[in-house]
């Protein structure tokens, strides 16, 4: 045995090299623990026993005294590669040294099967799945937002979707010590990210650079909504959302969408139009009265059932979202005329923000005054959609 891989040696004797070479295959050379994935592979260029950090753990013990061990299988399954895991040097002390009485069979078996299958998946996907990574991270208030790389790769690989670079296409903005409740923020800002975006995109989608782009976005409102206008409606784009239940993620849910979104139309006979954006809240009337008065304003909303942070679910809830906003921009042109002044109120998540944004066409709809709402002032105008 060299020093490439370390097996686990026990009472019944190694694993061979030919499930040795197994193992690393399926698992593509990383860690099978439950979320760690580290790549193991990086530790062998250094060609050096104490260097490698790869370990080939078994499941049911090599010997009977083992963690997981057992007098009759323990002999029976120690050189099999389907009892055999490859960890590294942190889960593998995690589950034989440090906790082993938390790591039942039935738990790594069903991690080693989860990890190999999500390999399975991912290298099975064609060239033509790979996709860029847009990341746009903004203050929201005082915080500071950051999206892993890596659970941008996860969600993409939900939509059978592959990294076309290793690296992300990023857009950070953000003024030190100032938070999006400023006036210079807002006066900054907007500008900021179309110069950015221009910047980083130049010449990317007309030469076929990017095919697909897959967009993750934190940031205030207005921002999200200026970021989906930037955004050309005509290539393959895919925005994901961050659920928050069950556990934290960006990777779309399976099963049916149970998302119901729907257009309220307001009064027919002015030309001042209000739209409420109430996904994620309700907006009372009174709020958008306080912010620009009641005089000729027609309030229309784009709500759902049961307002809420995690209404986006499955993938194709942000498809229903956009039909009913692009139906709802060319009722509002047809009610109100090519004249009316449209002022937006949004209550919504980051990806139906960016998708608001993004159905929004020069050449056929109104320009946008967009709002954002700030604490113990009420909605105040931050920026222009033209």
């Amino acid at each position: 045995m060299n020093g490439a891989v370390r097996s686990k040696k026990g009472r019944h004797g190694d694993v061979n090299r030919k499930a040795l070479n197994l193992v690393w295959a399926l698992s593509a050379g990383r860690c099978q623990f439950e979320n760690c994935n580290e790549d193991l592979t990086r530790h062998l260029v250094a060609a050096s026993r104490s260097a490698n950090k790869g370990y080939v753990a078994h499941i049911i013990g090599s010997s009977a005294q083992g963690p997981r061990g057992d007098a009759v299988r323990s002999e029976a399954h120690a050189k099999n590669p389907d009892n055999v895991m490859l960890l590294c040097d942190g889960c593998h002390r995690e589950i034989d040294r440090e906790h082993p009485e938390a790591y039942s069979e039935e738990r790594l078996h069903g991690m080693k099967q989860r990890h190999e299958a999500w390999i399975a998946r991912a290298v099975g996907l064609r060239p033509d799945s790979q996709s860029h990574v847009l990341r746009f991270t903004n203050l929201i208030g005082s915080n500071e937002t950051a999206i892993p790389l890596d659970d941008c790769f996860a969600a993409m690989l939900g939509i059978g979707k592959t990294p076309a670079s290793a690296e992300a296409i990023d857009l950070k903005l953000g003024i030190p010590g100032h938070q999006d409740t400023d006036d210079l923020y807002w006066a900054v800002e907007p500008g900021d990210l179309q110069t950015f975006f221009n910047r980083r995109f130049e010449g990317f989608f007309n030469s076929g650079k990017i095919r697909h782009l897959s967009v993750f976005g934190f940031g205030p409102m207005p921002l999200l909504m200026k970021l989906g206008q930037l955004l050309p409606d005509l290539h393959e784009i895919d925005v994901f959302t961050r659920h928050r239940e069950p556990t934290p993620s960006w990777t779309w849910r399976d099963g049916s969408s149970l998302f119901d979104p729907f257009m309220v139309e307001g009064p027919s006979n002015t030309k001042r139009v209000a739209i409420k954006l109430a996904i994620t809240d309700r907006i009372a009337d009174k709020r958008v009265y306080d912010a620009v008065g009641s005089e000729d304003l027609s309030i229309w909303e784009i709500t759902c059932a049961a307002p809420g942070y995690d209404v986006l679910m499955v993938r194709e809830d942000l498809s229903k979202f956009r039909a009913v906003v692009r139906a709802g921009f060319n009722r509002i042109k047809e009610v109100h005329g090519e004249d009316a002044e449209v002022l937006v109120f949004p209550a919504a998540p980051a990806a139906c923000c960016i998708e608001f944004g993004r159905v929004w066409q020069p050449k056929a709809h109104r320009p946008m005054e967009i709002y954002d709402q700030v604490k113990d002032v009420g909605f105040v105008r931050r920026l222009r959609i033209e």
